[in-house]
């Protein structure tokens, strides 16, 4: 409620087994609520459960206020966010594909009633053909428009691909700090690259960034996602379909958790269920605990890996962390490479951990560990049985 720059007046409940489809709330519910609006002097009122539009409608005329659930909200919310055009056509289209379906029922309730208290058979139905249609229309056109955008997405990752680097995707509940973490990686570790919009508020990334990361002679893109939040509406997962690719095409998944919400463990398996529904939970996952500046020391003690984005604390470890995930080391070995190789070796020194121990007239001497597939690309010049202190100190 706070992103929208409401504040929560009061709460009204109701156990039931099934929503009343007219107005969601039994009859004595509903005078409760409307009563609670006028006690407070509500300006509206949000249902945590999806409702259709008319019954929205007949709530706000019992209440005399306006009427919304909670994903109409969540798409408020993203409406006013959006600031790329990417992010304004998806928030758009993620709209329509939540609209329609409402008001085609709503449309079908009138027909019925219609045909049953005037005979009035197929009015209603043209106007839904007529509504069906215009929404029709627009989602395909902001889908091709998303396309061309994904065209160029495409592009870049096909770039991207050539370099060997591998790919970090930030994933987490909304506001957890994930361009903090971002962009705090940049400041350490990233020779260029521009930091990304950081703010303290829920989605404020709406959009993929990405941002090449070196540590340690080794390179990787981290990419920061859009953040998640408990029953995400499926129409916005859909719509930022590219934008959770970053997700599901990530190496490996860091985790971000705000270590200071009191419901951080409540936020983590709503993190959880979401990558398994976006199809992501196979991807191994990194969990970083972030704010730790927030926090007391001895709570510290109890979490893995501890940052805080403020203070620059843990985050070497997490770079490091991270490196021994993206690029493990299967096996090593003393290599000479020759000179008319280099080529290869500048190519593949960024996804192993390589030393160069000196030169020598036929190549170079480095000893190199890493993965298997990239070593056996440098397997015809490796020194077996390795050379002892006397052979490297003539280098």
């Amino acid at each position: 409620m706070e992103a929208c720059n409401m504040t929560v007046c009061g709460q009204c409940t109701q156990q039931s087994d099934s929503m009343d489809p007219h107005t969601a709330f039994r009859r004595g519910k509903l005078q409760e609520l409307a009563s609670m609006v006028q006690e407070t002097g509500a300006d509206g009122v949000v249902f945590l459960n999806r409702i259709s539009v008319q019954a929205a409608e007949r709530i706000a005329d019992i209440c005399g206020v306006d009427v919304i659930d909670r994903t109409s909200l969540i798409l408020e919310i993203f409406s006013r966010r959006a600031r790329t055009k990417n992010a304004m056509l998806q928030t758009e289209m993620a709209r329509l594909k939540y609209d329609l379906p409402r008001l085609l029922n709503d449309k079908k309730e009138d027909s019925e009633h219609a045909r049953s208290s005037f005979n009035n058979r197929g009015a209603g139905e043209m106007r839904s053909a007529v509504i069906e249609r215009r929404y029709s229309r627009r989602i395909s056109a902001l889908k091709k428009e998303l396309e061309k955008l994904d065209g160029q997405r495409g592009m870049d990752e096909h770039r991207r691909s050539k370099t060997l680097f591998k790919r970090v995707a930030l994933v987490g509940y909304t506001n957890a700090g994930k361009s903090s973490l971002l962009n705090c990686f940049v400041k350490k570790f990233a020779s260029q690259g521009s930091l990304t919009r950081e703010e303290d508020m829920l989605f404020a990334t709406l959009d993929t960034s990405v941002r090449k990361i070196t540590v340690n002679r080794q390179s990787f893109f981290l990419y920061d996602t859009v953040g998640f939040v408990s029953d995400l509406p499926h129409e916005l997962i859909d719509a930022f379909k590219s934008t959770l690719d970053s997700a599901r095409e990530a190496d490996i998944l860091v985790h971000v958790v705000d270590y200071s919400d009191a419901d951080y463990e409540e936020k983590i398996a709503v993190t959880m269920d979401t990558l398994k529904e976006i199809g992501a939970d196979h991807i191994p996952l990194l969990r970083v605990f972030n704010k730790a500046d927030l926090v007391k020391e001895e709570r510290k003690q109890n979490a893995g890996l501890v940052v805080s984005c403020r203070t620059g604390e843990g985050m070497q470890d997490a770079a490091e962390k991270i490196l021994s995930l993206l690029y493990p080391k299967e096996d090593s070995g003393l290599y000479l490479v020759p000179y008319n190789r280099l080529n290869d070796f500048e190519r593949y020194k960024s996804v192993l951990h390589c030393d160069v121990l000196g030169h020598k007239e036929d190549g170079m001497l480095v000893h190199m560990a890493g993965e298997k597939k990239y070593l056996d690309i440098f397997r015809h010049v490796r020194i077996e049985g390795g050379l002892d202190e006397n052979s490297l100190g003539k280098v």
